[in-house]
């Protein structure tokens, strides 16, 4: 008897274990993840949603919730609690992860197939150009640069020898690779391997674009650009982009210049003498503060409905 009930305890125990660790393990929702959610008990309310900047998805019925921050049974639970306000024979829904898109990686440079990836549990450097097809015959696997951002939103480059780090089979020397991140992997500067962001910025055509545009990262080009086509060449400015604050940092030998331009005022007043960017330049497009639209908006729609529920009584009482 005794044996049988340590058994069932210890049996229980193990139970208990493996709920709590796939729950600490559930994928956690990020901004930009787009998600699949569905209803078996009615299909005409399943949705595909990306998570927005705000870090919400719009429901069919029940307007947005915030997604951002949740598991997915914690956001399943929360969109059932919405919407059997409005339909009570919802009682489930399926939350599934189409696209980790809060967890992207750009690959850059002299990869088979250089892109924006995805990940559910992002991978090590070399695992991520490997997926990314490999490096070609011409890349130099000896300063490999990952470029990240700051909190203050500079960027930060590393340069990483993972040629050295395979030959010795150091992967726990790989630094750990962070969502947002650009990995760059440079050619080989003529019969010598290039050293780091250097041999990069002695190319005349590369460029370093971050901040608020549509694509941060390394761009190359093959013609004079001023400031505004570099920026269009990075998917253009955002909407929250400070164009009177665009920054541009030049390396003129060992030291780095920060050059401030107010592209508004040069688009605007189209002047010929637009600031000309160089191979090597650094890009950075801050943020701007902005009012939050959706609060004033909110404002705006339950004042409307007081006023039109308070009109709605008045022709009720008159009749």
């Amino acid at each position: 008897m005794k044996r049988s009930r340590f058994r069932s305890l210890i049996t229980a125990g193990l139970w208990l274990l493996l709920v709590f660790n796939a729950r600490a393990q559930e994928y956690t929702i990020g901004k930009d993840d787009m998600l699949e959610v569905t209803f078996w008990q009615d299909n005409e309310l399943n949705i595909t949603a990306r998570v927005d900047a705000s870090g919400q998805i719009n429901l069919p019925i029940g307007g947005t919730i915030k997604a951002d921050g949740l598991t997915l049974s914690q956001l399943s639970e929360q969109i059932v609690e919405r919407i059997s306000l409005y339909n009570r024979r919802i009682t489930n829904a399926s939350v599934k992860v189409t696209e980790y898109g809060s967890r992207k990686v750009y690959v850059m440079g002299h990869v088979r197939e250089p892109r924006k990836y995805t990940f559910e549990v992002i991978p090590n450097l070399w695992d991520i150009i490997s997926e990314a097809g490999g490096p070609l015959e011409t890349a130099n696997l000896n300063n490999v640069l990952v470029i990240r951002k700051t909190p203050e939103g500079e960027p930060r480059t590393m340069t990483v020898d993972v040629a050295e780090i395979l030959r010795n089979r150091n992967f726990q020397l790989l630094p750990v690779v962070e969502p947002g991140d650009n990995i760059y992997v440079p050619a080989v500067v003529g019969n010598v391997a290039g050293s780091g962001i250097q041999s990069m910025q002695a190319q005349p055509n590369v460029l370093f674009i971050y901040g608020e545009v549509g694509n941060s990262g390394v761009f190359t080009f093959n013609k004079e650009l001023n400031l505004l086509e570099a920026l269009i060449t990075a998917g253009g400015p955002t909407a929250t982009a400070k164009l009177n604050q665009v920054r541009v940092i030049r390396k003129n030998g060992a030291f780095s210049s920060v050059t401030r331009v107010n592209v508004k005022k040069y688009a605007d007043e189209s002047s010929p003498s637009f600031f000309m960017v160089k191979g090597g330049d650094t890009i950075y497009v801050p943020r701007k503060n902005i009012f939050r639209e959706s609060v004033a908006w909110d404002f705006i729609m339950i004042f409307t409905g007081a006023v039109l529920t308070s009109l709605a009584y008045s022709v009720v009482a008159d009749r």
